[in-house]
C-alpha cells in the first residue's frame, strides 16, 4: 500500500483514543438486511423443497452466493469494529494496516463470487420459466452465464495478482510499488458489473409479461424481477464511490465508508430480488388473496341416472391456491389438462342429458374458473 510522504505529512496529529468515527450505521443495516436476506433465501428454500418440490440449479447457486455474502460481511465487520475501518487514516494504528488490506483485498474476492454467484441463479431461474420457442435465448443466456464467469475468475487472478510481490499490497509504503493501477482496474471491473445487472434484470421482465397468467399475477411477477434495477443503481454507486477512494488514499479508509456500505447493500438487495419470484407458490398457498384474481365455485350436477355425469370434479378455493402456486413452466400446461378434462366431462353430461332429459332435472351450475 503506497501512501506519499506528502499525504502523511498533511495528516492532523492521530487520535487513537477518542477518534471520530463513522458511528455504527454499518452494524445496524448489516443486521437488518443480513437477516432479511436469510429469511428470504429460507423462505425460497422452503417453498422449492417442500410445497413446488422443484428444488433446481438455481437454488443451489443462491446457497452458493449466501457462502461469500456471510463472510464478506464478517470481514466487514471486523475490519469496521475490531481495526477501526470507520475512522480516519490517521487515526487507524500502523499495526492494522497490513491486516486491514489483506481484508480489503479478501473483499473484493468475495465481493465477486457472491455476485456471479446471484447473477447466475437468476438467469437460471430465468432458463426455467422460458417455453419452447426462445431457443435462442436460451443459447444467450448460457452464453452469458460463461461469460460472467470467465470473467469473475479473471477479475480474482488480477486482484490476487495486481502487485509483484503479492504482499506489496498490503504492506505499507512511502515508495511507489509495482502495482497496476487499482483505480483503473476497479472502475472497469465495476462498469462491467452495472452492464451485467442491467442485462440480468432487463431479460425476464418480457418473458413474464407473456406468461399464461393473469394480468394481475403477472404485474406481480413483473416488479418482483424489476426490483433489480434497484441492484443497479446501489452498483452505479458504489463503482463512483470506489472511484473517489482510490484517488490519491488522502483518507482511504474514512472515503471506503460508502463502498463497504454500497457493496453490503447490493449483494442483500441482489440476493433478495433474486429469490423473490420463487417464493410465490408460498403466498399462494397461505396469503392467496395477494395472488387469487377470481373466486371460484363449486360446480355440481345432480341426477337419478347411473349412466349420467355425477358429479363434476368441483375445484375448491385451496386448489385453486395450489394452482397460483404452481411453476411457471408447468401453469399453462396444467391449466390446459384441466380445461380440457372438465370440457369432455361436460360434453359427456350433456350427451347423456340428452338421452335422459328428466335426469337434469335439480341441476344446479355454478360459475367455473380457472
Amino acid at each position: 500500500m503506497y501512501v506519499s510522504i506528502q499525504t502523511v505529512e498533511s495528516w492532523p496529529a492521530p487520535n487513537y483514543i477518542d477518534p471520530e468515527t463513522r458511528g455504527n450505521s454499518i452494524l445496524i443495516i448489516n443486521s437488518i438486511l443480513y437477516t432479511l436476506v436469510v429469511g428470504v433465501v429460507g423462505l425460497r428454500i422452503f417453498t422449492r423443497t417442500c410445497i413446488s418440490r422443484s428444488f433446481g440449479a438455481d437454488d443451489a447457486f443462491i446457497l452458493v452466493a449466501m457462502v461469500p455474502t456471510t463472510v464478506f460481511v464478517i470481514v466487514m465487520l471486523i475490519a469496521q469494529v475490531k481495526l477501526g475501518w470507520n475512522r480516519h487514516a490517521w487515526d487507524v494504528r500502523p499495526s492494522t494496516v497490513a491486516i486491514g488490506e489483506k481484508l480489503s483485498l479478501t473483499s473484493q474476492i468475495l465481493f465477486a463470487v457472491a455476485s456471479i454467484s446471484t447473477r447466475i441463479s437468476m438467469l437460471l431461474l430465468t432458463r426455467r420459466i422460458l417455453v419452447t420457442g426462445y431457443e435462442k435465448l436460451k443459447k444467450f443466456i448460457s452464453f452469458l452465464m460463461v461469460w460472467m464467469a470467465t470473467n469473475c475468475l479473471i477479475f480474482c487472478f488480477v486482484v490476487v495478482f495486481q502487485c509483484k510481490p503479492i504482499s506489496a499490497y498490503w504492506t505499507l509504503s512511502f515508495v511507489p510499488q509495482h502495482c497496476i493501477n487499482e483505480r483503473i482496474h476497479l472502475v472497469i471491473q465495476g462498469t462491467f458489473n452495472i452492464l451485467y445487472d442491467f442485462c440480468v434484470v432487463l431479460i425476464p421482465i418480457p418473458i413474464v409479461l407473456h406468461l399464461n397468467l393473469p394480468l394481475r399475477q403477472r404485474i406481480i411477477v413483473a416488479h418482483l424481477f424489476g426490483m433489480g434495477f434497484i441492484v443497479c443503481f446501489a452498483g452505479v454507486v458504489r463503482t463512483y464511490y470506489m472511484y473517489k477512494v482510490t484517488e490519491g488514499y488522502h483518507d482511504v479508509t474514512w472515503d471506503a465508508y460508502p463502498v463497504w456500505l454500497g457493496t453490503a447493500i447490493e449483494l442483500y438487495l441482489g440476493i433478495v430480488c433474486t429469490s423473490a419470484p420463487p417464493t410465490k407458490p408460498f403466498f399462494a398457498r397461505y396469503v392467496p388473496r395477494l395472488l387469487s384474481t377470481t373466486r371460484s365455485q363449486n360446480v355440481t350436477y345432480n341426477s337419478s341416472q347411473n349412466n349420467t355425469f355425477n358429479p363434476i370434479r368441483s375445484i375448491s378455493s385451496g386448489d385453486q391456491e395450489d394452482s397460483l402456486g404452481m411453476e411457471f413452466d408447468q401453469l399453462s400446461k396444467t391449466k390446459s389438462q384441466i380445461h380440457k378434462t372438465v370440457e369432455i366431462e361436460i360434453s359427456r353430461s350433456w350427451l347423456d342429458t340428452s338421452r335422459n332429459p328428466g335426469s337434469f332435472e335439480g341441476a344446479s351450475v355454478g360459475k367455473f374458473t380457472c
